[in-house]
């Protein structure tokens, strides 16, 4: 469904923003609390964190970007939401409120509008997040985009910077294929990112975003590279399908589209493997989780490394925002 109309009384213009602050605190419904714990004031005031540390992450979705027209209002505003917990996920955290920047053109169909927010009001149910505020904006008529800050808390918060030298590299779930529907559909790793946080054979985590070629540089310790198993990768039954017509392999898929919203992990060197997959297998049955590689001393090839041919990956990058080739 389109987000726009050429018709005056269905668009948000009718409604200025006022009003359609009102409508948007209507259709929220419970995960919009009143002040001065939610909408209402300069700003909503949060209780204190009980325990662990706080974290913060911002993601944004624009339609032509992150959706178009074959994804519905609610799936795209569940999108929203869930690529901010992914973030948390990696962190091996809990999500706590959120606030909501709206950035819309004047001709926004309000129809439209009310099943984006009960996808967002979905999602927040789900997951218990409260959205306590935000801000709309204007945009040149033909644009829509949302952006989310959601806060969280972690007892220990799993950073990317502390993979080490010799740390086995997993990866949970498939890969690859995400344009035919695992771009929106996909279900956040929260549960599966708070266990790995408390393991204490997990040196670093992040999710995967951007393509695993391009995320997996960053957590890559100086003087390093990543040798990769190429033929364990958890490529997706997606990715055999776009490959069918889109003249690239299934593995260059699995490497290279992105917005997989799956975990990279790495475990010390000193892990019993066996042991941590069968406790895993345990808690997650219906998660896969896969070795790929391991984090080697450098290599002047280049920090992505076919362990089987001692080469350098072919392919240079995954998705990059911004990037003009």
């Amino acid at each position: 469904m389109v987000p726009f109309t050429h018709n005056f009384a269905d668009s948000v213009s009718r409604l200025g923003e006022v009003a359609l602050i009102q409508q948007i605190s209507r259709w929220l419904g419970p995960v919009s609390p009143t002040a001065p714990l939610g909408i209402g004031d300069d700003c909503a005031v949060l209780e204190p964190i009980s325990s662990g540390q706080q974290i913060l992450t911002v993601d944004s979705i624009s339609y032509g970007q992150h959706f178009d027209a074959s994804v519905s209002p609610e799936d795209a505003g569940a999108k929203l939401v869930k690529r901010n917990l992914s973030d948390i996920a990696a962190m091996g955290g809990t999500p706590g409120p959120a606030v909501l920047a709206l950035l819309c053109g004047p001709d926004v169909c309000t129809q439209w509008l009310e099943r984006f927010f009960f996808g967002i009001r979905q999602c927040c149910e789900y997951y218990k997040i409260s959205l306590v505020g935000g801000d709309v904006s204007s945009l040149e008529p033909g644009n829509f985009s949302a952006v989310l800050t959601l806060t969280g808390q972690a007892l220990r918060p799993k950073l990317r910077s502390t993979a080490k030298c010799g740390d086995y590299i997993y990866v949970t779930g498939t890969l690859g294929g995400s344009i035919l529907g695992k771009h929106y559909q996909f279900q956040p790793r929260l549960a599966e990112g708070q266990w790995l946080a408390q393991n204490r054979d997990c040196n670093a985590q992040m999710d995967l975003t951007d393509g695993l070629v391009k995320d997996l540089k960053s957590l890559l310790p100086p003087a390093t590279h990543a040798a990769l198993d190429l033929d364990s990768l958890p490529i997706a039954p997606a990715a055999y399908t776009l490959a069918q017509t889109s003249g690239h392999s299934a593995l260059e898929h699995a490497c290279c589209d992105g917005e997989d919203y799956e975990l990279v992990v790495t475990l010390n060197m000193q892990v019993n493997r066996m042991a941590f997959e069968t406790q895993w297998s345990a808690q997650f049955p219906e998660t896969e989780l896969q070795q790929i590689g391991r984090i080697r001393p450098s290599s002047t090839d280049g920090q992505l490394i076919d362990s089987v041919t001692n080469t350098a990956l072919p392919w240079a990058h995954g998705f990059e925002h911004l990037r003009s080739e």
